[in-house]
């Protein structure tokens, strides 16, 4: 069975695969997406799918936005099935060199939160988990051996995430759009863009996604709220806040449910405000998230729209998947079902709505 694409696998007697009509793919790594490196692990990936019929190549960026043009490229030269291997970013840059196409983005997750991976059911490495320390360890080692170490716990992950490649089956999805840029997840104005661009490339590397958490709360005591006028779907109003994450799915990231009412094939937006200032505001607002009360709490303000202008009284950053991209003012826009995506068999009546 094959990830939706129309091509079929047929399997002989002895369990070997043969391709009816060969599927064309291509594996866009980012070896500086995650905490380890994982070449030698995405090699048996490559193999396992070749396995099942599919003709492989394996490519590494070079640079930022470097996998959106390998994404465009690798279409351009017939490929249906782009997978990225990377964080976050890396399947971002990928989705955005896939928009409007007939190919399929397909997702290996080797970054630092992998937070499209966790909420869309492909198997991932959480990165919260004390157990994830011990596999970039033994993957790090292996890095540095000519041979596989059998308890690599990565390139279970890894195999698990291609097994899902090759049963899943392939769904349209929106994206947001910000400045001719394009999101699959969220947009973060104000604090956690702050957060981003103060987080270095040694932090992330040693912390992981802890990095983000120890930057946050110090972040909390320098960043005040400022005065913010909103455009809602035309309707106007004005809020004070320090923070305002539009999302696309559900998880922010790979953790908290912020986007709780977020459908990700909708045609809308989930906007999220948080009002009030200092380290006992923040930690409400945390506790109120993680308990997924954050609704009902009269300091949050929750809408859903298809297109919204952010307009504050001082500027605020803003990034676009976990990636610094751009500065208030902004229009942010949905754009409906403009993305193929793999995903579980499994049905998900709370990431999708009815199409």
């Amino acid at each position: 069975m094959t990830a939706g694409t129309g091509d079929r696998i047929q399997y002989t007697k002895t369990g070997k695969s043969e391709a009816v009509n060969q599927i064309q793919a291509a594996i866009i790594y980012n070896p500086h997406g995650g905490q380890v490196v994982l070449r030698h692990e995405l090699q048996d990936v490559a193999a396992f799918l070749r396995q099942h019929g599919w003709a492989v190549t394996l490519q590494e960026t070079t640079g930022p936005n470097g996998a959106t043009e390998l994404a465009s490229r690798a279409v351009r030269e017939g490929a249906k099935i782009v997978i990225a291997a990377g964080g976050d970013g890396t399947v971002s840059e990928v989705a955005n060199g896939l928009l409007n196409t007939d190919a399929a983005l397909g997702v290996l997750p080797v970054g630092t939160t992998n937070s499209w991976a966790l909420q869309m059911g492909i198997p991932a490495l959480n990165p919260w988990l004390p157990s994830a320390g011990v596999a970039r360890f033994v993957a790090n080692l292996e890095e540095r051996m000519e041979s596989p170490i059998p308890a690599n716990y990565y390139r279970k992950v890894l195999l698990d995430a291609a097994r899902l490649l090759v049963e899943g089956r392939t769904v349209a999805v929106d994206v947001g759009q910000v400045s001719g840029r394009h999101f699959l997840m969220w947009a973060g104005i104000g604090m956690d863009a702050e957060v981003l661009e103060s987080v270095s490339p040694v932090e992330k590397a040693a912390l992981g996604s802890w990095a983000y958490v120890l930057n946050a709360i110090t972040a909390v005591g320098r960043r005040s709220s400022t005065n913010v006028r909103l455009s809602i779907d035309g309707k106007t109003t004005v809020v004070n806040t320090p923070l305002i994450i539009v999302s696309n799915i559900q998880l922010y990231g790979g953790i908290v449910a912020i986007g709780a009412n977020a459908r990700i094939n909708d045609g809308k937006l989930d906007v999220c405000i948080f009002k009030g200032d200092g380290f006992f505001t923040f930690a409400q607002h945390a506790l109120k998230v993680l308990s997924r009360q954050h609704l009902r709490d009269p300091n949050i303000e929750y809408y859903q729209c298809r297109e919204l202008v952010i307009e504050p009284a001082r500027t605020l950053p803003v990034h676009l998947d976990g990636e610094p991209f751009t500065e208030t003012p902004v229009v942010i826009r949905t754009i409906p079902l403009a993305l193929k995506v793999i995903v579980s068999n499994k049905k998900r009546g709370d990431l999708f709505g009815p199409q």
